[in-house]
């Protein structure tokens, strides 16, 4: 179906604190991957701008979207405040809250989506905004005289370490392939089309380096679910709509996309082979059910911390150790020949899933589910009515499953680069639903 007028809210940009609203977004995008400071600066002044604005609040808290944030912001809140009251050290009771404020950071998606205002052309400029962010901050960080492999593979406290800058990586990729069309223009014969391709296709070409060169095989599997993803979208399209009425430029795009993937990987194949072809013996242990004895390698680290997960999690099984609590309960568990990475205890138990589940409990964990499944559905629900447009309902899919594998290696959910990007893909699917809820009478859907 075509795209739907915006409501009449989201065109209201006049007063003061609106335009506030929309600029603190604007640069909270730009800088959500490349300066965490004046990334927060934008991110309080759309919230703040959102808390004088917003005068829906009626409407708003009977979407189950709102309801499952509410009950989940609640839970956190009084989870957190009974471990500080029981906790047994200054540093136990600091952590909690540092944590579980963190949890509650991830709730900010709301503001976001109310700026956003259901407008797609707001979102596409957020989102190419952040992609642009990501790329000059990695720019940035390279040491051009030195430039090579290790980069990536490093962990440098300034940026991101290689896993995480992997998923951005291989997001980026998958966003340009979801999104190509829009951003190649509609002229096929403009002035310009050629320059948007060029710019497409070498864009792309880095998003897919940076994603190999990562040398993360979590960054690489997650890539891989959403490309499945996308093709299988790409597939079901029907021969009549719309989206495919241009083959000729349909088999270009596939041509392009087949010989940059080609190329991209036929530079790598042999870091490719080395890093497919590491810890085998250990993921045939594992295959094996064989998990008593494994190596102390990146695989039977994530092994030995899932075992480690599962029995603190049957010790509290409903509400968990506390928010921030699995670091601790690593570093005494008196485990170094299971936990110990080199010289250092694991910093965390590398499953988002896991974690979630030791830190709040199987109701916190239940809770955030519901919170991702009513996402999903209203996200849906829009795509169906054509109000979300066809190329952003697959870039939400495709980024969703993109991130569902990749939580399953490790676990970055408090920190800010994977909040910021949580609050920006979250908030934008959910503004479109948000938009029309709080849209005058006669202008909203049931």
């Amino acid at each position: 179906m075509p795209d739907l007028p915006a409501p009449p809210l989201s065109e209201g940009i006049t007063d003061w604190w609106s335009r506030a609203g929309l600029f603190g977004v604007y640069v909270f995008a730009s800088f959500a991957l490349l300066g965490i400071t004046p990334a927060t600066l934008g991110l309080v002044l759309s919230v703040l701008a959102f808390l004088l604005r917003f005068n829906a609040w009626g409407r708003l808290i009977r979407d189950p979207v709102a309801m499952l944030a509410c009950a989940f912001g609640v839970y956190v809140t009084l989870h957190s405040l009974a471990f500080y009251l029981l906790a047994a050290t200054p540093d136990e009771a600091a952590t909690v809250l540092d944590h579980g404020s963190d949890w509650l950071k991830l709730l900010l998606f709301v503001p976001l989506a109310y700026w956003i205002g259901g407008r797609h052309e707001r979102l596409r400029r957020v989102l190419l905004l952040a992609l642009l962010g990501f790329t000059l901050g990695t720019f940035r960080k390279i040491d051009w005289a030195t430039f090579g492999a290790d980069f990536f593979t490093t962990r440098f406290d300034a940026y991101l370490p290689s896993i995480a800058f992997g998923m951005f990586a291989g997001l980026g990729a998958l966003g340009l392939l979801a999104t190509r069309r829009a951003f190649w223009g509609a002229a096929e014969r403009g002035p310009w089309f050629g320059a948007r391709v060029a710019l497409w296709a070498v864009w792309l070409l880095i998003m897919l380096e940076g994603l190999l060169l990562s040398q993360s095989r979590g960054s690489w599997l997650g890539f891989v679910a959403g490309t499945g993803i996308l093709l299988l979208l790409e597939w079901r399209t029907q021969p009549g709509s719309a989206a495919s009425g241009d083959h000729p430029r349909r088999r270009l795009a596939l041509l392009l996309v087949a010989g940059t993937l080609a190329g991209v990987l036929m530079s790598q194949w042999e870091t490719i082979g080395v890093r497919l072809s590491d810890q085998t013996e250990t993921l045939r242990q594992v295959i094996q059910g064989d998990v008593s004895e494994v190596a102390a390698d990146p695989v039977g680290l994530r092994v030995n911390a899932l075992q480690f997960a599962y029995e603190k999690w049957l010790e509290r099984p409903w509400l968990g150790w506390g928010a921030g609590s699995s670091r601790e309960l690593i570093a005494t568990s008196g485990r170094p020949e299971a936990l110990l990475d080199n010289v250092n205890w694991l910093p965390h138990l590398h499953n988002s899933y896991a974690e979630t589940a030791v830190q709040l409990g199987a109701v916190g964990l239940a809770l955030a589910f519901a919170l991702l499944w009513a996402l999903v559905r209203s996200s849906r629900r829009e795509c169906r009515t054509g109000r979300l447009p066809a190329d952003m309902c697959a870039l939400f899919a495709v980024s969703l499953g993109c991130v569902l594998v990749w939580n399953l290696f490790n676990y970055r959910v408090v920190r800010s680069d994977w909040m910021f990007f949580w609050i920006l893909f979250a908030g934008g699917a959910y503004s479109f639903r948000l938009a029309w809820l709080i849209a005058p009478p006669g202008r909203g859907d049931a």
